[in-house]
């Protein structure tokens, strides 16, 4: 197994370009050095010069490099320098130049020590079955066939597996880990490109000079959100000193430098950027999290004191937009009962002044019948007083009539 302590000139990498180019699609061409574009992006390290030199033989690589320094590198046997000057205008004349030849351009650190490529035949096995731990993942690395491949070959292959799956971006797996480059699939396409080692294709994108820092994840953003996929092959694995190497993104890299640029591609690709378990200064690239807003089917509510954690998912938003329906429709009915209670008080009041009226009616009515009552006995009484003499006349001349009528008979 090739030791990332090898630098290239140390390294044969013949049997592994002869590996890795034989995992190329069938049918597929691949690409000659000199049809592609080879570009080393480098500021402050010409001492690098010599070293990548040799493993870029045949390539006719271009330095790219900072302002003022083409002398310094040239100095250091440079065959090709061209000042760039800031870290994405270097990159995007790269980018420039190699579009213009109608080649894609390979970018490259300065500082690469090896680049690896391991292949196991459960990797040609349909379906791909997943590792169910880490631990079985380094046992899957530690068996597979692993082999030093030089940066032609790898730029080779990384731009014909590219054009097999018509994207534009291709790179490698982000680090030397091979137990974790053996974790997934073979090839992702919505994952995290590394910059330095890059193959790209002639498209639109363009390395965002906002960023000082951390401008390869805006630029696998900007091919994810431009043509939907990108090309990570994870079984080519790549060593480099960038952390430690002084120069380049070192000389400008700190603390407060990275959290701005880490709050730029926060603003700018909602829910993609999250907190890395590696510390306040990285991130987590997560492509399936993103915001409705760029095309995702989440929504992403930033939390101020914890930028990056607060993510809802698919499930989660559909209940949190439940959740506002309900509110929505508790606070609808609040109020038609509110509205309704106030209908009913007034309601109520007015059946009370017509039960009230009613009330008065009906006593008033009872008042005329006990009125009229009244009025009725008395009309009585008074008829039976006036009544009274004419029954007694009526009784006497009655008495009479019968006594003549008596009297007669005899």
């Amino acid at each position: 197994m090739p030791s990332k302590n090898s630098s290239y000139i140390h390294v044969d990498c013949t049997e592994g370009d002869e590996a890795i180019l034989s995992k190329i699609p069938v049918g597929l061409k691949v690409l000659d050095i000199s049809d592609m574009y080879f570009a080393v992006i480098s500021s402050k390290r010409s001492k690098n010069v010599e070293d990548m030199e040799k493993a870029l033989e045949g390539c006719n690589p271009t330095w790219i490099v900072g302002s003022g320094e083409v002398d310094a590198y040239k100095a250091q046997g440079a065959s090709n320098v061209v000042e760039g000057g800031s870290l994405c205008a270097s990159r995007n004349l790269a980018l420039e130049k190699a579009f213009a030849e109608n080649k894609p351009c390979v970018q490259l650190s300065d500082d690469l020590q090896q680049v690896c490529f391991y292949h196991h035949k459960r990797d040609y096995i349909k379906p791909f079955v997943k590792p169910s731990s880490l631990t079985e993942a380094n046992k899957i690395a530690a068996q597979s066939d692993a082999h030093a491949v030089s940066l032609a070959a790898a730029a080779r292959a990384l731009e014909a597996h590219a054009r097999s799956r018509n994207s534009y971006l291709a790179g490698t797996f982000p680090n030397g880990n091979a137990g974790q480059a053996c974790a997934g699939e073979p090839i992702f396409e919505e994952h995290f490109i590394v910059g330095d080692f890059i193959v790209v294709r002639p498209s639109i994108p363009r390395f965002d000079p906002n960023l000082t820092l951390k401008e390869d994840y805006d630029f696998t953003a900007q091919h994810l959100i431009k043509y939907e996929k990108v090309t990570r092959w994870n079984r080519v694995t790549l060593f480099a000193n960038h952390y430690t190497n002084e120069g380049g993104a070192v000389a400008i890299r700190n603390t407060k430098r990275e959290k701005q640029n880490i709050k730029y591609l926060r603003s700018k690709w909602p829910g993609v950027f999250l907190n890395s378990p590696r510390g306040p200064c990285e991130v987590v690239m997560a492509w399936r999290c993103r915001d409705i807003t760029i095309g995702g089917t989440r929504i992403y509510e930033p939390d101020p004191k914890q930028p990056g954690r607060a993510l809802q998912g698919q499930a989660a938003a559909v209940a949190r937009e439940k959740r506002i329906a309900e509110k929505k429709k508790k606070k609808s009915q609040k109020q038609n009962t509110k509205f309704l209670h106030q209908n009913n008080s007034v309601t109520d009041s007015c059946a009370t002044e017509v039960e009230l009226e009613d009330h008065s009616n009906e006593v008033e009515n009872m008042s005329d019948v006990v009125s009229s009552s009244s009025y009725s006995k008395k009309r009585k009484s008074d008829s039976a007083q006036l009544d009274a003499p004419n029954k007694s006349l009526r009784t006497r001349k009655t008495r009479t009539s019968m006594a003549a009528t008596a009297a007669a008979c005899t």
